[in-house]
């Protein structure tokens, strides 16, 4: 063996299962030099229990006929358990029956009786040849599995960078507590929110959620929110009055031509004042909101079709909120999530009732979970409660 081989073997654990004594003996004294470390078993059932016990072994060489429990009995239960794993059989036999079935268990070599010291490392080569590809097949396997989590990583930290709340330490909207909760399904986030602070007489609530899956419906949930924050953000600065109406036409006219033929965009925006609220609603499922004194819920709903490459015009409509005690804006990930898996038996059913009882966003979390609460999307909500 050259060098380089050499090296290879003695990183590698061999299993030896024989019921000749002095083979044993020989395979002892001769693979103790070269192998990391060597297992010996005397029949097939020894050899399918060291193998079981031992993770670490990486190649088998096993006798055909053994008592108890022959080499190609053994490799079948073997194989049930590892594919890969490469075995070589020493036999004195020619049948044919027995070559095909160890052909359909994937033996890896044959050897046989009575075999020389070269014609056994020519298996073992064979044999080593195949433990390295699998292994520099795991090496990459694992590389791109981290740089993928590298990457998802990274994106989430982007995503939630973007996703602004300028309410996040005083949680304060006027006479409005503002809590919110963001969980994406997945890493690559379809829905995005903000709370922008527009100076002390208004604030700006927006939930967005990219009709799609992936990073075509991450993009374009990002590019919304960067959008917006950069344009309110901008407007603070150069101390330029804020108009929803205006906001909408520049998005349209940023987001439009990013977006694909059949992409569209769903979304809430909600402009407050002291004493009212302009709103736009994209085809979101309707806010809830209860008034002072009474328990009826009662629905804000969608005024507008999607965000998409053809739309030409939207609608602004208005709400007083000087009676509302509370108010929920959710994206569909909320109300579209099941309820012990049952597709059939959606969370949108107990959503209101759950509303009504709840004080706060820990309080619905917890209501909605105890329903045994099956997260089938991105679940994105603002829910803002008087007085607390």
């Amino acid at each position: 063996m050259n060098n380089n081989i050499s090296d290879i073997y003695k990183t590698l654990n061999i299993l030896c299962v024989e019921d000749d004594e002095d083979v044993l003996s020989m395979y002892q004294e001769l693979f103790s030099l070269i192998f990391k470390k060597v297992y010996f078993a005397s029949n097939g059932i020894e050899g399918l229990e060291c193998f079981n016990n031992n993770e670490t072994i990486d190649i088998i060489l096993t006798d055909y006929m053994m008592p108890e429990c022959n080499g190609l009995e053994m490799a079948k239960e073997i194989r049930e358990k590892d594919s890969s794993i490469p075995i070589i059989m020493v036999t004195a036999l020619e049948n044919i029956d027995m070559l095909r079935e160890a052909i359909d268990l994937n033996i890896t070599g044959f050897l046989k009786k009575p075999f020389t010291t070269s014609s056994l490392f020519n298996a073992f080569n064979l044999a080593v040849k195949s433990v390295i590809a699998d292994r520099c097949l795991l090496k990459e396997q694992k590389k791109t599995i981290h740089y993928s989590r590298y990457q998802e990583n990274l994106t989430f930290d982007k995503e939630n960078l973007i996703s602004k709340n300028d309410l996040k330490e005083s949680k304060r909207l006027f006479d409005f507590r503002c809590e919110t909760f963001y969980k994406p399904k997945d890493i690559l986030s379809g829905d995005s929110y903000l709370i922008k602070k527009i100076n002390d007489d208004a604030y700006f609530l927006f939930i967005v959620d990219g009709m799609g899956k992936g990073i075509s419906a991450s993009v374009t949930a990002m590019l919304c929110s960067a959008f917006i924050n950069y344009y309110i953000d901008t407007l603070k600065n150069k101390q330029i009055d804020f108009s929803l109406d205006i906001l909408l036409e520049e998005l349209l006219r940023y987001i439009q031509p990013n977006l694909l033929e059949n992409e569209v965009v769903s979304a809430n925006f909600f402009h407050f004042t002291e004493n009212e609220i302009q709103y736009a609603i994209f085809s979101m499922p309707p806010s809830l909101y209860m008034l002072k004194g009474s328990d009826e819920v009662h629905k804000i709903r969608s005024n507008n079709i999607p965000l998409a490459p053809y739309t030409l015009e939207f609608q602004i409509d208005t709400l007083n909120i000087k009676n509302i005690e509370k108010l929920l804006i959710y994206s569909d990930g909320l109300n579209e999530s099941t309820l012990g898996g049952n597709d059939e038996n959606l969370y949108n059913k107990y959503l209101k009732d759950d509303f009504k009882i709840a004080s706060n966003q820990a309080s619905l979390e917890k209501l909605y979970t105890n329903r045994d609460f099956t997260q089938e999307d991105d679940i994105t909500y603002i829910f803002l409660t008087k007085g607390q």
